[in-house]
């Protein structure tokens, strides 16, 4: 997300993929080979040989190249996965069992890219647990989820607090709009090191931003990219989600990015060594907070020329602002955008029921024939924190 200090060309993106084994995969797969054997065991010798191959293969899932194999074993009639691969939490997968007496091992085999990384859940009899033989939990507001992460996925260094650089430091404020429509909320202000010392500091305006400092490690991220010079220093508000935003971000966007626009960048602006001009401020967020960001650099670039989002709702209004933003020849010359999404994404975007996927391409196409630059990613990931966390500074 932080790429608008790095904006890079775009990319080809490619189309969603099965996650259906080939017959070709399954054969060459050490534990589709030992589901077999166990099936043709008899069933009162099942049980030794299912516990002496838990002893030898701990964790689940087990990774074999491009396969994830997922596996309970314990008393139970049904085990159903669900999760990003799962038409994003749509469409749980029933896991085919063998039965070992008293128990049973309840497995799912998957074809992944290489680099994916999902999160997911089993739901046993009707109860929704994380996977017990998994030691990764990952961040999430929605519950906890486990997490699936294929051989050449690496989790971005970034994150990681480092002992040998300057940190930022952190302000609390509150803010309250003159639209009383508009809920009060809190804010934090991240100031980079030596900030004293720094003028006409670029701003950065962060939607749902308490999630994103408690889920994507946010100040380590800033202390980091600052302190390496990959971006220079700036000025972060986070401001906090409440209820009714949702609402804002997607349907009563005007009076939401009004009240940013006139009233909350004025105020921070009076407090804070900011630059005042909108090429040097910034609006980004995940999902409905992605489409407020994007929407507002586009019908407000007089206050922000720059916006960042991550799985992005999209909606009409977003395409028709970016019509009208072609019409203005300097403008959209100006406009920087940025915005990913993942291959696992949710299956509904917003506009004609069309996949986050499917939708975001559909965005970028727009933006390019519109003329107005952007950056465009596709990741083997979903709709999470966990996912979101990784693509804060894009590689």
């Amino acid at each position: 997300m932080l790429h608008f200090l790095l904006l890079k060309d775009t990319i080809d993106q490619p189309l969603a993929s099965s996650t259906t084994p080939s017959g070709e995969q399954i054969e060459n797969s050490r534990f589709a080979k030992f589901v077999n054997e166990l099936k043709d065991l008899p069933v009162d010798q099942r049980s030794v040989v299912i516990k002496n191959f838990i002893i030898d293969y701990p964790v689940s899932p087990i990774i074999e190249n491009s396969l994830a194999c997922f596996y309970w074993y314990g008393k139970a009639s049904a085990v159903l996965i669900n999760g990003d691969i799962q038409a994003g939490w749509t469409k749980p997968d029933t896991m085919e069992s063998i039965s070992c007496g008293d128990e049973k091992l309840f497995y799912r085999i998957y074809s992944l890219p290489a680099d994916a990384r999902v999160d997911y859940q089993f739901i046993v009899d009707g109860t929704i647990i994380t996977d017990p033989r998994n030691p990764i939990i990952t961040p999430s507001g929605f519950g906890l989820h486990s997490q699936c992460a294929m051989p050449m996925f690496k989790s971005d260094s970034v994150l990681l607090h480092r002992a040998d650089i300057l940190y930022g430091t952190i302000d609390s404020l509150f803010f309250q709009s003159k639209q009383t429509s508009i809920q009060p909320r809190s804010l934090k202000i991240y100031k980079p090191a030596n900030y004293d010392s720094l003028n006409s500091l670029p701003a950065l305006y962060v939607n749902d931003g308490f999630k994103a400092i408690d889920y994507c490690s946010y100040i380590n991220v800033l202390d980091n990219l600052i302190a390496d010079k990959k971006i220079k220093p700036v000025l972060v508000v986070f401001l906090d989600f409440v209820k009714s935003d949702q609402d804002y971000f997607l349907n009563k966007t005007d009076e939401y990015f009004t009240a940013v626009c006139n009233e909350l960048v004025p105020f921070i602006d009076a407090k804070y060594n900011t630059s005042k001009q909108a090429k040097d401020r910034v609006l980004a967020g995940i999902s409905g907070g992605a489409h407020i960001s994007l929407l507002t650099a586009l019908k407000r670039p007089d206050v922000c020329l720059n916006a960042a989002g991550q799985s992005p709702t999209t909606t009409e209004e977003l395409f028709d602002a970016i019509d009208s933003a072609s019409k203005h020849r300097q403008t959209k010359k100006m406009l920087k955008l940025y915005f990913d999404v993942g291959r696992f994404d949710l299956v509904q975007s917003g506009i004609d029921n069309n996949s986050f996927l499917y939708a975001n391409q559909l965005l970028s196409k727009e933006l390019k024939n519109a003329g107005i630059n952007h950056i465009f990613n596709v990741f083997n990931d979903g709709h999470e924190w966990a996912s979101w966390r990784e693509r804060i500074d894009t590689n």
